[in-house]
């Protein structure tokens, strides 16, 4: 299997990505412009290479696919110069902070061939894959509510309010479970407790038109 693989960004989340693509055997380069942070996680990986210039991983013809694990201001910019330079990608949610660059995202992928796949590993839970399975039988009959609460006690963030953090989640599983249909409408509210631009309490509600479904996601975000 050919090493081919770059994870830019090896912090609070991105180290975990690190260590799954050394495990599969694809890594090649882990990037991040933090030395100290850099040198941590490489020590632990040895025969993986590193860089702290995002453009050179570009430039280098080996790298076949780049893994973002960036702050999620950084997202959008990363995600459409890698596709640019003829890569493949792989960035972790929320794939940018504005609809405009999401659309903008995806333009760019088709335009260059390239695959655009955000890290939305719900998806891929046995237990939410069961759970699709069940619903798609009928087992449940006709789907008519889907409340989700997530609560965390981690990383407060600076950039991006708790619904760019936690909800994407939840939100990609339930359009999982209701085969992708788009909602009707959706309203949220957010609330402003610890900084005074970033909310970190947030309720958001969708309705969908073709099923008598609502589905409620509520999060808030505390620090520890």
């Amino acid at each position: 299997m050919d090493k081919n693989i770059c994870v830019v960004g090896c912090g609070y989340w991105g180290k975990n990505l690190v260590r799954n693509f050394a495990r599969l055997g694809v890594l090649n380069i882990i990037c991040d412009s933090d030395t100290e942070l850099l040198e941590h996680v490489a020590s632990q990986y040895p025969d993986i290479g590193t860089e702290t210039e995002f453009q050179k991983v570009l430039d280098n013809p080996g790298i076949k696919g780049v893994v973002i694990a960036a702050p999620a201001v950084q997202h959008y910019s990363l995600a459409k110069r890698a596709l640019q330079a003829g890569k493949d990608v792989f960035v972790e949610k929320p794939l940018a902070l504005h609809v405009s660059e999401g659309k903008d995202l995806i333009n760019v992928a088709g335009q260059y061939n390239r695959i655009l796949m955000v890290g939305h590993l719900l998806e891929y839970h046995p237990v939410i894959g069961k759970l699709k399975e069940i619903v798609d039988k009928g087992e449940l009959g006709k789907v008519q509510y889907i409340y989700s609460n997530r609560l965390n006690l981690g990383k407060l963030r600076i950039e991006e309010n708790v619904l760019w953090s936690f909800a994407p989640h939840d939100i990609s599983v339930i359009l999982l479970l209701l085969d992708g249909r788009m909602p009707q409408s959706v309203s949220t509210h957010g609330g402003y407790y610890l900084h005074q631009d970033i909310a970190d309490v947030a309720l958001f509600l969708v309705t969908q038109p073709k099923r008598a479904y609502i589905g409620e996601v509520a999060v808030s975000m505390f620090p520890t």
